[in-house]
């Protein structure tokens, strides 16, 4: 696993304790060029406040020098909504799962 992807991940699981990540988009597909952003899928179950522990990552992920989008999910919300139109979770789940607890 790559250097940055590996720190991302390492930097999630301390700040969010997750159950799972998941790697999407070009990265996940491994169709990516070098700026390429890193599209994080983080699963947590019983998270309440996506918006704050999203935010949270974000602040933790600062120094890193590369773009990270970050979803924060519970997954039964995910298995919910997984074929709802307008959702990115379809796409989401199509990733490469990278860290699982």
């Amino acid at each position: 696993m790559p250097d940055m992807l590996q720190a991302i991940i390492d930097r999630i699981v301390e700040t969010a304790e997750p159950d799972r990540i998941v790697l999407f988009g070009s990265r996940g597909q491994g169709k990516c060029a070098a700026d390429s952003d890193y599209d994080i899928l983080v699963l947590k179950r019983g998270v309440t406040h996506r918006r704050r522990l999203a935010q949270m990552i974000y602040l933790e992920l600062a120094s890193i020098p590369a773009p990270v989008d970050i979803i924060v999910e519970d997954p039964d919300r995910i298995e919910k909504y997984r074929n709802t139109p307008g959702f990115i979770y379809s796409e989401a789940l199509k990733g490469r799962v990278v860290y699982e607890r």
